[in-house]
C-alpha cells in the first residue's frame, strides 16, 4: 500500500509542470520556453555583464523582447455579454471553445440551430405585426401562434 501511494506521489510529481507566461498591458501575451529567462527593471536600459578569467569585462545591452504567442482574436462582441447587442454581433467559434462561446449558446442561440436569429429573442404574440409574420415564416412553419 505504501509502494502504491509512493508511486502515485511520484507521477502527480511528475505531471505538474508550471509555464511562465508574461501579460502584457495591450492584451497580448508571451509564453517563456524551458531555461529562458526574465529580467524585471523600473530602468530604460539593462545590461549583462559578462566577466572574463583575464579580469576584462563585457557588458551587453539587453533589449526588451518582441516576441508574442498569443494575440486575441476579435471576435466582433459589442455591449455587455449576453445582451442582445452582443448576441447580434458576437462571432460564433471565433476563438474556439471558450467562455464567451458557452455563454453565446446559453443566453443567445436558444433554439440550438447555431445562429443567433428572430427565432432565439421574439417572443410571439399572437397579433399581426411585421416581426410576428417574420417569425411566422422563419420559425414555426408559417402557422400563427398558437399561445403555447
Amino acid at each position: 500500500m505504501k509502494n502504491l501511494a509512493a508511486g502515485l506521489a511520484v507521477l502527480v510529481a511528475l505531471g505538474a509542470t508550471a509555464q511562465t507566461v508574461i501579460l502584457f498591458d495591450d492584451g497580448l501575451q508571451y509564453t517563456l520556453s524551458e531555461n529562458e529567462k526574465v529580467y524585471v527593471s523600473d530602468y530604460s536600459k539593462l545590461y549583462y555583464l559578462k566577466q572574463y578569467s583575464k579580469g576584462d569585462i563585457n557588458l551587453k545591452q539587453i533589449l526588451p523582447t518582441t516576441k508574442r504567442d498569443y494575440v486575441p482574436v476579435e471576435t466582433g462582441a459589442t455591449g455587455g455579454v449576453g445582451s442582445h447587442e452582443w448576441c447580434e454581433s458576437y462571432i460564433p467559434w471565433s476563438e474556439g471553445l471558450t467562455f464567451n462561446m458557452i455563454t453565446w449558446q446559453r443566453a443567445c442561440d436558444v433554439n440550438d440551430d447555431g445562429a443567433y436569429n428572430i427565432c432565439d429573442w421574439y417572443e410571439p404574440t399572437g397579433r399581426v405585426t411585421f416581426e410576428e409574420l417574420e417569425w411566422r415564416e422563419r420559425c414555426n412553419d408559417g402557422k400563427p401562434w398558437d399561445g403555447s
